[in-house]
């Protein structure tokens, strides 16, 4: 294997480190999440246990369990709600199930399914709450229609740019890794050819990520 082919190699492997590490922390920190929700609807806490469940749904890793179950608590709270008259508490639910979802996607809309649900339970419930002036007169088909189209209009992330982000992501970590590599020397001193073209690839990866965080 060549010098340029390991290096490739170490790059990959440390990125799929870092992946990792984070797809850990997501998990992990989803199932806290979790059983602390679980607790708090034990103990009679349905506030603490919505924002609880809700924060475990947000740490979404592909394939993880906790995310489905914790969608599946908020449902749960909001049925129960409305079964007991209390709008504001079912509304609270239904939403944070809508945010969870919508600040996990990406490329892709996890829970599609429930997120419809969502959406069509919040634009009820807002059809059936007193209206303001402005739509004084709306029948209550017409108010939830007009809810219920708010809510589907969910601006999606440009692909290309968050490509973009990606891209900056890994030349950014690759770069500060072969400028760690490459140019220092065994005795620590700053080779400078390979100083300037890595750190050039650091500032530029980092330059494209904060682009594509912006943009994307």
């Amino acid at each position: 294997m060549g010098v340029w082919a390991r290096r490739i190699a170490k790059i990959l492997g440390i990125v799929g480190v870092l992946v990792a590490v984070t797809v850990v922390r997501a998990v992990t920190e989803s199932r806290t999440e979790l059983r602390t929700a679980e607790k708090a609807l034990e103990s009679g806490d349905v506030e603490a246990a919505i924002v609880h469940f809700r924060r475990s749904a947000r740490w979404y890793a592909p394939a993880s369990p906790y995310p489905p179950r914790a969608l599946a608590g908020l449902a749960q709270i909001a049925r129960n709600a409305e079964s007991e008259g209390d709008v504001h508490r079912a509304l609270r639910a239904w939403r944070s199930i809508r945010g969870s979802i919508l600040s996990t996607r990406s490329w892709y809309t996890p829970h599609v399914d429930r997120l419809e649900v969502a959406n069509a339970r919040i634009a009820d419930l807002m059809a059936g709450l007193p209206p303001p002036p402005i739509d004084a007169g709306k029948s209550l088909a017409q108010l939830r229609a007009e809810h219920f189209a708010l809510l589907e209009k969910t601006p999606r992330p440009h692909v290309g740019w968050t490509l973009v982000l990606l891209l900056g992501f890994f030349s950014w970590v690759g770069g500060a890794f072969a400028f760690a590599s490459c140019a220092i020397d065994h005795e620590d001193r700053l080779v400078r050819s390979q100083a300037t073209r890595w750190g050039l690839v650091v500032l530029c990866g980092f330059g494209l990520f904060v682009l594509g965080m912006s943009l994307a």
